[in-house]
């Protein structure tokens, strides 16, 4: 496996489609300030701009990981690849952390890039405790990313096959963030009076449960610099990250590579 992670890690360094998704993440930051500083009329504070280019995060590392997994395959190398294995697991692994460390390297350079220059341009309210812990649940959701697009390339066997699926999840993680935000931000009362567009009970549950375990709800709960339960945003993220890789691990294992 050690021979596998090393050849990954060396073509991670030599992959277009990761310098691709890194430079087109850091010109989203740029696009992001550049309009928040411009194109509001009252003192935009750092907290709102530091995580907001995470709205895209999902559909771009959908994109990168599906390309970059999805060359073995394309290019013929998964076969190489699995006589240099002892095991398929060795290789999903190798894939998954590969693909993980990654994400988490355009997460943490997007961040450090829109929270470095945004100090200059915005109201910096940001606390130093409170950063560092959406910052690690950032890195969570990042791993979180990487390791499912990763398995769902493996799983699929075709690059463009691949691309298509993880985009189409990104997409539909999306727009399920958008509904379970959209449903979460309504209170019971509104002006003294009982709102109509609250939703409480066992649907109310069920959104909560939905959009922290969706990691496309977790980046606009960091955007919103409003994480309701960042100790159940963790634990989501690690039950898709051990789901997944098990998953992944087993599927795998019987998969007929052409």
């Amino acid at each position: 496996m050690i021979k596998i992670l090393r050849a990954d890690f060396v073509r991670l360094g030599k992959s277009f489609a990761f310098r691709l998704a890194l430079i087109g993440m850091l010109v989203l930051a740029v696009f992001f300030m550049v309009m928040q500083a411009t194109g509001m009329d009252y003192t935009v504070p750092l907290s709102r701009v530091i995580f907001l280019p995470l709205s895209m995060y999902g559909i771009a590392m959908a994109a990168f990981v599906s390309v970059f997994v999805g060359t073995d395959f394309s290019d013929g190398f998964i076969r190489n690849k699995l006589l240099a294995a002892e095991r398929r697991s060795s290789l999903v692994f190798s894939q998954i952390i590969v693909s993980c460390a990654a994400c988490v390297i355009v997460y943490m350079a997007v961040t450090a890039f829109s929270a470095g220059i945004g100090r200059f341009f915005f109201e910096n309210n940001v606390d130093g405790a409170v950063f560092f812990r959406y910052f690690l649940l950032g890195v969570g959701m990042s791993l979180a990313t990487g390791c499912l697009f990763s398995v769902i390339t493996l799983l699929c066997g075709n690059r463009t096959h691949a691309l298509l699926w993880c985009m189409g999840l990104a997409f539909a993680m999306l727009f399920l963030c958008l509904h379970t935000n959209e449903v979460l931000v309504q209170t019971e009362y509104r002006d003294g009076l009982l709102n109509p567009h609250y939703v409480g009970g066992l649907r109310r549950a069920l959104c909560r449960f939905l959009h922290d375990l969706n990691p496309c709800g977790q980046a606009a709960q960091l955007s919103a610099w409003e994480v309701w339960h960042p100790l159940r945003g963790a634990v989501s993220d690690l039950l898709v990250i051990a789901g997944s890789t098990v998953l992944g691990c087993a599927l795998f294992r019987g998969k007929d590579i052409r």
